[in-house]
This record gives C-alpha cells, sequence and structure tokens, in this order.
C-alpha cells in the first residue's frame, strides 16, 4: 500500500529530529554548494525563507559574493508574497507560527513574481527527480505555479529528506533541482538551461 502525505510527513520529522545536530554544518555545505553554481553570478533576485528548526538555515547567502536583492515570504489572506529586506534583521516574528520569521508587510518591498530569478523552497521530502512534499498549506506550490518560466525553482532539503517517490496531486509544483549538502540532485541540464 502506497504511504499518504500524512504518514510520509509524519516519517519525515523523525528523520528530521535525529539528525538536527548536524543542520548547522550539512546547511553551510548547501550554501557552499550554491554559491559555486556556474548561474549564481547571475542571479540578482534571490527569494529565500526563514528556516524552522531542521530546515536548511541558507541565511550565510547574505555574504555570498555579487550584488543581489533578497526577499522572504510573508503569508497573507489569500496566499503568499514576497517582500525585499535590507537584511535577515528586518524580519518580525509572524503571528501565526512563532518560529517563523516574515518581512514586514510593505507594498513598496512586493516583489511580484516575475522579478525573482531563483527561489529556494523548503519542504519535509523531496525526489531527487523534483517533487516536493511541504508542511500541507499549498502556499508554495501556489506560489510555484505563478512564477514566469524563467525562474529557477530549487528544492532545499538534508540529503535524510530524499526518497523514492511522494504521492502526488493535480496541485503540486515540480521544482527544477534539488540541492542538499552532497551538492546537486537530479536534472542539472534543466538549470544550465535556465537564464
Amino acid at each position: 500500500m502506497p504511504v499518504t502525505k500524512i504518514e510520509l510527513r509524519r516519517q519525515m520529522r523523525l528523520r528530521l529530529g535525529a539528525s538536527a545536530g548536524q543542520a548547522a554544518e550539512k546547511s553551510l555545505a548547501i550554501v557552499a554548494s550554491i554559491a559555486v553554481h556556474p548561474l549564481w553570478a547571475r542571479v540578482r533576485v534571490l527569494a529565500l525563507y526563514s528556516a524552522l528548526p531542521g530546515e536548511p538555515d541558507l541565511a550565510a547567502l547574505w555574504s555570498a559574493t555579487a550584488p543581489r536583492r533578497f526577499c522572504y515570504p510573508r503569508i497573507e489572506v489569500g496566499g503568499m508574497a514576497f517582500f525585499e529586506v535590507a537584511s535577515p534583521a528586518e524580519l518580525i516574528p509572524a503571528p501565526w507560527h512563532s518560529g517563523i520569521r516574515e518581512p514586514i508587510f510593505d507594498p513598496a518591498r512586493l516583489l511580484p513574481p516575475e522579478k525573482i530569478d531563483w527561489i529556494l523552497v523548503p519542504g519535509l521530502a523531496f525526489t531527487s527527480d523534483g517533487w516536493r512534499l511541504g508542511r500541507g498549506g499549498g502556499f508554495y506550490d501556489r506560489y510555484l505555479a505563478s512564477l514566469p518560466p524563467g525562474a529557477m525553482k530549487l528544492g532545499v532539503c538534508f540529503q535524510c529528506q530524499l526518497v523514492a517517490s511522494i504521492p502526488l496531486e493535480a496541485h503540486d509544483q515540480r521544482l527544477d533541482a534539488i540541492v542538499t549538502e552532497n551538492g546537486f540532485e537530479g536534472h542539472l541540464p534543466i538549470i544550465a538551461g535556465a537564464q
């Protein structure tokens, strides 16, 4: 019998809890893989996320070379939007989750999907060919569907989060590639053809 999304989420939370002690070191390895990718130098607008405990923390990308703009998601009624921030210190605790930090709502800092070059996407489980299991809210899947074809959708996870398959639904969005502490997984030719 195939595993359900609910059961897979439970399994992945257990896996992440068991490997939490190495999260900081593995996060830095993920950042290093991203920062040496040939297309990294072309990224001008990067969509990040505020890491939950157990998720890869990508804050070190702020110190990577080349000037670029950073934006973070904010959950609002009706979905998720990305707002530009000048530094991670501008993020505030989300009213809906104590472990997540979000940008303030400022229409002048709203970045529409067509401005984003790369979006780094968290989740609970991933396949090496780009499928992702999120936490169940559907916010990322809806946002990813709004991105233009040139935007790079990059799943970010630890190696222990890679699985052979994920139960899929019609709204699930495929990512262009996955990066773990061991480097890039999956369809690197798609990345090579990106803008």
